[in-house]
């Protein structure tokens, strides 16, 4: 018999064969990485009504990351074209996780994307696109509709950001200036094997890339009274001669840290890896 089949499969009580499909669904909220782009930057004219509204002679301006503009991420999710049962299992998991389906013309079938999660997934800043992360909102603030405003930056609750380790060191200012805009940051991950790849397309929807195990890999942790990193024990996932390199990229960001009163920062060299 092929060890691949299993055919007394359904003469098994549907509880376990349930619980079975289920196990196999992939984990919950694996982290995940969103390559950056432009246009998630938009001004938000408040009103009286809204929380943090200052009354004053000019508008009140704020500036936010939409991060609901970020693509989103393909999940493959093979069970769907087992059998009936798989399919129903899978798509009621699917709307539980908040994932959406969406019909591809070009491969005439369904697939299943899912938004950003500022809660586990991090934004990816590609080496091509660092400038613009850089430049974007000063141009934004040079555009005709907010030209001569006051605009405020609320904390963007962005807690995860994703380098490749070709940044570091940084001898520019894009990166230390990235407290300024994103001050809940808590995780910088640096990726050390080959950068993931991303392209943009009219269904702007990106394949799933993300850090393999980030919570067993040594990690590069701020400490605000001492106003230094000090490395947290783990596992190593390049050449010590490498985190030597992170390591002295990574005092670039103190002025930074210290600028904006960071109190928390972890740096995580991490593999990524595609799902």
């Amino acid at each position: 018999m092929n060890s691949s089949t299993f055919p007394l499969f359904l003469n098994l009580p549907p509880e376990l064969r349930t619980q079975i499909w289920r196990d196999a669904l992939p984990e919950e909220e694996q982290p995940a990485l969103y390559p950056y782009k432009r246009g998630c930057w938009h001004p938000r004219w408040l009103s009286p009504s809204d929380e943090g509204y200052c009354p004053g002679p000019h508008p009140d301006i704020w500036m936010e990351f939409r991060h609901d503009l970020l693509d989103n991420i393909q999940l493959e999710l093979p069970l769907v074209f087992v059998n009936h049962e798989a399919r129903s299992i899978t798509l009621a998991w699917a709307r539980q996780q908040n994932i959406n389906i969406r019909f591809c013309e070009s491969r005439q079938c369904h697939i299943f994307t899912r938004p950003f999660n500022p809660n586990c997934d991090a934004l990816y800043i590609m080496p091509e696109r660092l400038y613009d992360f850089y430049s974007e909102t000063c141009d934004r603030m040079e555009e005709p509709d907010l030209f001569d405003h006051f605009v405020t930056f609320p904390y963007s609750f962005f807690y995860y950001f994703a380098v490749h380790e070709a940044l570091l060191p940084a001898d520019d200012d894009p990166l230390v200036d990235i407290f300024r805009e994103f001050s809940c940051l808590k995780v910088l991950f640096v990726i050390v094997n080959t950068p993931p790849e991303f392209t943009d397309h009219e269904l702007k929807v990106q394949p799933q890339w993300g850090p393999e195990r980030p919570e067993q890999g040594r990690a590069l942790c701020w400490d605000p009274n001492r106003q230094c990193f000090d490395w947290r024990d783990g596992k190593y996932f390049g050449d010590e001669a490498l985190y030597r390199r992170i390591e002295e990229g990574s005092k670039k960001l103190i002025p930074g840290l210290v600028s904006e009163d960071i109190r928390s920062l972890e740096i995580r060299p991490v593999c990524t890896v595609r799902r």
